[in-house]
């Protein structure tokens, strides 16, 4: 038999196996992973929608204008921080993504708080801080969850819960330090966003849940340093909220007390229906057709489920002498759900609040922590049946997931249609020509949400995609209350806003002159933009007199390649780049 050199065979040694399994049995790994299942799987593919368009917009707005115009407040008097992130992320090369990676840190990062408020209220308990973590990653039950709207939002939310973390470790330790830094966290909250107002009187409850009578000198600093940080705020919020005219008078809707009640209870109840964060988000328009299976949400929310149950499982419960106060634990619990009630309460009466839109921002996080301690308590006393009260939290992070997915189908297949349409617009006209305005006309709104579907978000976006913040542009359709009408040397237009004014004759019009007007008509079947080119059989400018001579789009359009703003902002990458654009082109111009 001949003799052949033996082939040697690559062992991977042992103790590489069991240091992988043993990174990959840590709670680490596991908020990682129920935090890509959640947030991150889709997050390249995913652009702006709604108003994060205008939030960067007013960001662009700001440049030129030093940082501190960063700080001007947005809507409403409170919203000082609120276009922050959105700032920072127009000094990168790729904004969206750096949006992203921010809301993907903010998401974590209310996790590892909730997490650690769980530590110090009730410390050694271990397993209900893990607890507190893996609900709050997965409690998706705002429509919201994943969208970038909501960033500043989650962003006080944060700085709530970091705000409640170091005033309790101020309270164990004395150290002024800590009341310093509770105190900035909270201010940085409502600069930002007025969402912790309704947990607010919450706050003074907890300290003192924690620390009792024992350390009321500490207590009264508390209050006293809270108060003298949230005074200047609190008037004006207050003076907002009395407003009979502007964005407060419009975003709160006035509604009979059994109303408010219904609406409340079942924002509430939503907290503890993890079946419908998954399968029953309310609608608001239709869905666009799918990007991820059904089966892939499926298998998804199984292995963040199992994946839960199986580190949970090894979790260590509370040393013996620990467990004196179990059951003072479910009042502490009761606190939560209280505070969730109440968060929902404040959100009820808001705009789009049927379609849970920004209501559950605070609520899902008080629940999570009412969860957490509540089935920690159980399984503290009947340890016996540890596995079969694991599958409660086990059925919130599965659905959780589930959720997450969903929401991560619905934006980014939603951001597929708006690159469509948004990529039409500058394939036809790359760039314009300094004092171009532009129309954007549509004769009926598509079924889906349009990138341009409001006439601010139209100018939204075109502001972004032409980075000129004087572009003067018009989104014309009857949906939007908006209209034109020929005159000789120009269109008359009336806006939204001045719909009614120009109705009365006591505005006026909105002059669109032709030799310096482009034109794009939205292709409800394609889902794109084409540009106007021939005005004579147009129903807008066919009567007009020599219009040929005077409508000449082409001189308005300056043809180069997309910019690299361009590129970034519909997250077009260099590969494929050419032939996408190529083929926009062709079908645009048929």
């Amino acid at each position: 038999m001949e003799n052949r050199p033996a082939i040697p065979q690559t062992k991977v040694p042992r103790s590489l196996v069991r240091r992988i399994a043993a990174g990959m049995n840590t709670d680490g790994v596991l908020y990682f992973v129920l935090l890509l299942l959640v947030w991150g799987l889709t997050a390249p593919l995913r652009g702006l929608w709604q108003d994060d368009a205008l939030l960067l917009r007013l960001a662009r707005d700001f440049q030129g204008q030093g940082w501190l115009a960063a700080f001007t407040p947005v809507v409403t008097p409170l919203r000082r921080l609120y276009t922050l992130p959105f700032r920072l992320a127009l000094a990168t090369p790729q904004p969206i993504w750096t949006l992203h990676l921010i809301f993907g840190l903010t998401w974590l990062g209310q996790a590892l708080a909730a997490g650690w408020v769980a530590r110090l209220l009730l410390p050694g308990q271990r397993l209900m801080s893990f607890l507190a973590v893996c609900l709050t990653l997965t409690a998706t039950s705002d429509f919201l969850t994943n969208n970038l709207t909501s960033l500043g939002y989650n962003i006080a939310a944060l700085a709530l819960l970091v705000a409640i973390g170091c005033g309790l470790r101020y309270l164990a330790s004395g150290r002024v330090g800590w009341l310093a830094l509770s105190c900035s966290a909270i201010a940085i909250s409502l600069w930002t966003l007025d969402v912790a107002f309704p947990a607010l009187p919450f706050v003074a409850l907890l300290l003192f849940w924690r620390g009792g009578r024992a350390a009321w000198r500490r207590h009264l600093f508390f209050i006293l340093a809270w108060s003298l940080t949230l005074a200047r705020a609190v008037w004006l919020e207050w003076q907002f909220l009395q407003l009979k005219t502007g964005y407060g008078a419009v975003a709160i809707r006035s509604m009979p007390p059994a109303q408010r009640i219904v609406q409340t209870t079942r924002l509430w109840l939503e907290n503890f229906e993890p079946w419908r964060w998954a399968f029953a988000h309310p609608p608001w328009h239709s869905r666009p057709p799918a990007m991820i299976p059904f089966w892939a949400m499926g298998l998804a929310a199984a292995v963040g489920a199992v994946w839960f149950m199986l580190r949970a499982r090894q979790v260590p419960l509370a040393a013996p002498h620990q467990n004196s106060s179990a059951d003072r634990r479910l009042s502490l619990a009761g606190i939560f759900v209280l505070m969730a009630l109440i968060a929902n309460a404040a959100y009820a009466g808001l705009q789009l609040a049927q379609f849970h839109y920004r209501t559950h921002i605070l609520s899902r996080i008080w629940v999570s922590l009412a969860i957490a301690i509540t089935v920690g308590w159980a399984i503290d006393r009947w340890p016996r049946f540890r596995v079969a009260l694991l599958l409660v939290p086990a059925c919130f992070v599965g659905l959780g997931v589930w959720g997450g997915m969903e929401r991560q189908d619905l934006w980014a297949s939603s951001w597929r249609m708006h690159q469509k349409e948004l990529l039409s617009i500058v394939t036809n006209a790359p760039a314009l020509e300094p004092g171009t305005k532009i129309i954007l006309r549509k004769k009926a709104l598509d079924r889906y949400f349009l990138a341009t579907q409001a006439e601010y978000l139209a100018q939204s976006w075109l502001i972004l995609l032409y980075d000129d913040p004087s572009i003067h542009a018009l989104s014309l359709s009857l949906e939007d209350r908006t209209g034109c009408r020929a005159a000789p040397d120009a269109l008359e237009c009336w806006h939204e806003a001045t719909a009614a004014c120009f109705a009365a004759g006591t505005c006026r019009a909105d002059r669109f002159l032709y030799d310096k007007l482009v034109i794009l008509d939205f292709d409800v079947e394609k889902g794109i933009f084409r540009l106007v080119t021939d005005p004579k059989d147009d129903p807008l400018l066919g009567g007009v007199e020599s219009i040929a001579t005077r409508y000449q789009p082409a001189r308005r359009i300056v043809k180069r390649p997309l910019s690299a703003r361009q590129r970034a902002l519909l997250l077009l990458g260099d590969g494929g780049e050419a032939g996408r654009h190529t083929e926009t082109r062709r079908r645009t111009s048929r």
